[in-house]
């Protein structure tokens, strides 16, 4: 009996000490996790939450961008998004009507990089309204979200 628990007592601390230093590690005190929200703010985006998704669907002049596979948005996506994945974001350019017109760029949940690579791309274009919605579209369908489909 002692040798399981120290066994389990070892698992436990080399579990958490990975965790620790895994750059997506859970973390302790945010029940799904990191995310992408630092990795956000530091690109100079501006990391938005489901209720604010919420309200900007509202506005019709949002634009909602789809960082994911051209799969996966066919099968379900925010209402009004179009699809731009990040191989595919160099034309950004022609998607907006102003270099002010606000945008979201979102992906598949909160650990999805594509939305930043995306979102990226939107800045380096010279876009100066640009939301990522960190917790992505699987939070949204989560939710109860209206989704459109193809």
């Amino acid at each position: 009996m002692k040798g399981i628990l120290l066994l389990l007592a070892v698992a436990v601390v080399l579990g958490a000490t990975a965790n620790a230093i895994s750059p997506r590690g859970l973390s302790w005190t945010r029940p799904l996790g990191r995310g992408v929200s630092e990795e956000a703010i530091a690109a100079g985006l501006l990391p938005v939450d489901l209720n604010t998704v919420k309200s900007l669907l509202n506005d019709p002049n949002v634009l909602f961008v789809d960082a994911r596979a051209p799969e996966e948005f066919a099968t379900g996506r925010l209402p009004r998004a179009v699809n731009v994945p990040p191989d595919r974001g160099n034309g950004t350019a022609r998607l907006t009507k102003t270099m002010d017109q606000p945008i979201v760029v979102y992906c598949a949940n909160e650990f999805c990089e594509a939305a930043l690579k995306v979102g990226a791309t939107f800045k380096n274009d010279g876009r100066r309204n640009v939301a990522i919605f960190v917790d992505g579209y699987e939070a949204w369908w989560n939710a109860g979200g209206a989704v459109d489909q193809d």
